[in-house]
């Protein structure tokens, strides 16, 4: 019988330590790969782009410019001294070149919720107490609003074959308030009030169409937060 020499235990015992690091190596590599396709699977399913249209968490922020403006509901007292007679009143639709800032976020792909902010200016000519003078404020309005996005239903219901990310027809409906700042000081001592102000509630109507996955052109009509039209620039943040 063949006697094992020292020579002999040394290659089996390198053999056997070869095959175990071998093994390791390759169990640990197995198990980094498993992690790591664990971890970041779901991130890949569950991430969503522009092209898909609405989804939970997508922020569209819209820079527009008023067309034609409106006003608060009601209007507190604009005379508060002198002998011009006070009153209240409400305003109905002019024209006050200004702009509106609207960021809107996705709770739900049919719904959005955010806030707005615009500002406005107008310089009128008035006859008071037999004076002349002109009339110069600014219009301040900020709030909130939701939104519902039509088209996104009408493409899940319908699979109509313009995208939801090129293409988003929605209803909004906000409610906040418009405020005005008199800088003319001869007006203010001839009997106006420095600030007035109301409560603005009103439906719109509109449409954004994006040339890619984040930049495009937005319009609504309505009774918007300062006006009764705007036309502007959209941005998928």
């Amino acid at each position: 019988m063949k006697k094992f020499t020292f020579k002999h235990k040394t290659t089996i015992f390198t053999a056997l330590a070869f095959v175990l690091i071998t093994n390791f190596t390759y169990a640990k590599e197995l198990s980094l790969n498993t992690i790591s396709t664990s971890y970041y699977k779901p991130n890949a399913e569950n991430k969503k782009s522009s092209s898909d249209g609405i989804y939970k968490g997508l922020i569209q922020l819209d820079l527009s410019l008023n067309l034609g403006s409106n006003g608060p509901f009601y209007v507190n007292n604009k005379y508060k001294k002198g002998n011009v007679a006070g009153y209240n009143y409400r305003y109905g639709v002019g024209f006050r070149p200004g702009f509106t800032l609207n960021i809107d976020g996705a709770v739900h792909p049919y719904v959005s919720i955010g806030g707005y902010f615009g500002m406005d200016a107008s310089v009128n000519n008035r006859l008071v107490q037999g004076f002349l003078y002109s009339d110069r404020n600014i219009g301040l309005a900020f709030g909130a609003r939701g939104v519902f996005h039509i088209y996104q239903l009408i493409w899940k219901k319908a699979n109509t074959k313009v995208s939801p990310g090129k293409l988003d027809f929605y209803a909004a409906l906000h409610m906040g308030g418009i405020f005005y700042v008199n800088t003319n000081n001869e007006f203010v001592n001839a009997g106006y009030s420095r600030t007035y102000g109301g409560f603005s509630v009103g439906p719109s109507v509109g449409v954004r169409y994006y040339f890619n996955n984040k930049i495009g052109i937005v319009g609504e009509f309505g009774w918007n937060e300062m006006s009764v039209a705007k036309i502007g620039l959209s941005v998928k943040l």
